[in-house]
Parts: structure tokens; C-alpha cells; sequence
């Protein structure tokens, strides 16, 4: 019997593999400048796509105004819900296209959440007056002078 350690892979296909271990492809920095219009831009294409992809709450998420100093994007959402989602594969995902549309490796994505005024809603006709009055103060004069009542 022969020895299977004798056999040996024909020497044109060792420096084949040689040959493709060795060649890598470098990783290019893009850092093509770009102006707010063109961000602006490319941030409508990829909201139309998301759009046309009937994927809505990513939709709506970034079809908003958004700020850019030097090459990072700030978004402001509304709660921590979509906050929450923005963090995930979504923003992965808005600065991978950015990034190749642009052509500028650097672009950045911050996302915070909005402050909320907190408004005391409305239910009462004594609620609706006191709205009414500190939109304009002549209601009160108004409502002196010829005797009237909020209340039914």
C-alpha cells in the first residue's frame, strides 16, 4: 500500500492559492465633501424607497428636518419608541446608503428625542374660556361688561 502523505497537490494550483491569499482589497476612505443639499437629497430617495417598500413607521421616522454640522446628522423623533428603532438595524442601514451616495465615509447619524410641551387639555367650558382669554384678553372685558356666563 501507498502512503497518502506522498500525494501532493500539483505545484500550479499551491501558487493559485497562493496568488488569491495574497491580493486583498484595500479599504477605501471616501471623504468627498458634500453639501446640505445634497444630503437633503439623498435623505428624500432613501425616504421614498422606504416609502415605496410600504415600511411606514421607518417612513415616518425620517421623513422629518434634520440638522448637519460638519459631517454628523442630528434627528430629533418624537418618543422613545422610535428612538428605540432608529438605534437598531434602521440607522445601520440610513448611514450605509448615505455614506455610498455621498461618498464620504465620515457621515455620522445622532438621533434624540424631542422635548414635549405638556398641555393641559381641554374639557370643561370654564377650560375652553380660560384657553380662549389668554389668546386674547378682551374676552374677559367682554364677558364682564354685558354679564355673561361660560356656564350653561
Amino acid at each position: 500500500m501507498r502512503s497518502t502523505s506522498a500525494i501532493v497537490k500539483p505545484l500550479a494550483q499551491q501558487e493559485v492559492v497562493q496568488q488569491v491569499s495574497q491580493v486583498q482589497e484595500p479599504v477605501i476612505q471616501q471623504n468627498k465633501a458634500f453639501t446640505f443639499d445634497e444630503l437633503t437629497l439623498a435623505w428624500s430617495r432613501f425616504t421614498n424607497d422606504l416609502q415605496m417598500e410600504n415600511r411606514m413607521t421607518e417612513y415616518v421616522i425620517f421623513n422629518r428636518k434634520f440638522t448637519l454640522e460638519g459631517t454628523i446628522i442630528q434627528l430629533q423623533v418624537d418618543n422613545e419608541i422610535q428612538l428605540e428603532k432608529v438605534t437598531g438595524t434602521l440607522r445601520n442601514e440610513m448611514i450605509t446608503y448615505l455614506r455610498k451616495s455621498l461618498q464620504n465615509s465620515k457621515i455620522q447619524l445622532e438621533t434624540t428625542v424631542m422635548e414635549q410641551e405638556n398641555q393641559s387639555l381641554i374639557y370643561t367650558q370654564a377650560d375652553k374660556f380660560r384657553f380662549l382669554a389668554e389668546k386674547n384678553p378682551a374676552l374677559i372685558e367682554l364677558k364682564n361688561v354685558l354679564g355673561l356666563d361660560y356656564d350653561y
